[in-house]
């Protein structure tokens, strides 16, 4: 897949965040790290000048909004990794542009591989009940079967049309809760973020209220992944796409969906009541339901709220493992992760105030 008989040229986004950082980092460690040639989109000038001094990355200081600048940068690309928003879709019509381009100009389809999530799969149960429907990624009928409204499903289905056009070969990548903190080189340095978001964001609520939080009465239930189960998979999807991009099921029938358990959300909620506890952070281990008002205030609104961590949610990834995803983490590593990912909060709030 490489323009020339030199480098595979790797253009990708959210070098700086959590999920593009531990991609960026595990690429870094390729075995073959040394025929690719990243280059990385980054907002901060400081930032960008680490990744060229330290990690040889080219980064171009941009965001998203830059179409023009994205478009470019993919049509010199072999492959574009998108890993920093799942619902920006004028950046992935970019994408989708500059490799357009490039195929017509080469006669080669480029790779776009587009990071989605499993909020795709998400009903509107706001923590009442939980869901036996389950989504398997291998049975393209039931994928089709979501509603075009569905969270990421607009920027999904532009992907997907690309591919169905013949311009790009492209792969969804469909994460579930992720969890896990960051770490590594690329953390260590500051240039990347090492918290998610759904179970940090549930944290941080808990903490302000003094209490562990849920959305209504936490029933509903979600998949998880480990972040490094996550990074090993992009891996591998990127050296099957290189190898055969059409051996490997792309387009309609690309969307890879990453899990290796389920948690209801009241467990979670439990698990950081009890942590609080026994940090001397609250009296009860046992959560309470948000008020609409905390939903709103924590989450940014009352919908937010109960989308990220109130919604079931539930899929099996079986495309990925079937490309040979061996996961190691499982629903006991993701509970035992939460006290040290509040202390770790903590930590740093301690350190900003310094």
């Amino acid at each position: 897949m490489a323009s020339s008989n030199l480098k595979t040229k790797i253009f990708l986004t959210g070098a700086t965040g959590y999920i593009g950082g531990s991609v960026l980092q595990r690429l870094l460690q390729h075995p073959k790290a040394s025929d690719f040639e990243f280059t990385a989109l980054v907002r901060s000038p400081e930032k960008a000048e680490i990744l060229k001094e330290k990690f040889g990355v080219n980064a171009v200081v941009g965001n998203l909004g830059e179409v023009e600048k994205l478009t470019r940068l993919s049509e010199d690309a072999d492959v574009v990794l998108s890993l920093a928003d799942a619902d920006d879709l004028p950046s992935v019509q970019a994408f989708i542009q500059g490799l357009k381009s490039k195929h017509e100009k080469t006669g080669k389809r480029p790779i776009l591989i587009h990071t989605s999530g499993t909020g795709v799969l998400t009903d509107h149960a706001r923590g009442m009940y939980a869901s036996d429907k389950i989504y398997h990624d291998s049975r393209v009928e039931e994928m089709e079967s979501l509603p075009d409204t569905q969270l990421h499903r607009n920027v999904d289905l532009t992907v997907i049309n690309a591919d169905r056009n013949g311009w790009l070969y492209s792969y969804v990548v469909a994460p579930s809760t992720i969890y896990g903190l960051a770490h590594g080189p690329l953390f260590d340095s500051g240039v990347a973020h090492r918290h998610s978001a759904q179970i940090p964001n549930l944290i941080k609520a808990s903490l302000a209220r003094g209490r562990g939080g849920m959305a209504g009465e936490g029933k509903p239930i979600w998949n998880n992944v480990h972040v490094e189960d996550l990074a090993e998979f992009y891996s591998l999807l990127l050296d099957a796409a290189l190898a055969n991009p059409d051996g490997i099921p792309h387009g309609r029938t690309g969307i890879y969906v990453l899990e290796n358990g389920e948690h209801a959300w009241y467990d979670i909620s439990k698990a950081i009541s009890r942590a609080m506890v026994e940090l001397g952070l609250a009296a009860s281990d046992e959560p309470t339901s948000f008020t609409d008002e905390e939903l709103a205030r924590f989450f940014g609104s009352v919908d937010n709220g109960y989308q990220q961590v109130g919604q079931n949610s539930r899929g099996r990834g079986e495309q990925a493992r079937a490309l040979g995803w061996k996961p190691k983490y499982t629903r006991a590593d993701m509970l035992a992760s939460i006290k040290p990912e509040i202390e770790s909060i903590l930590e740093e709030r301690r350190g900003s105030k310094a």
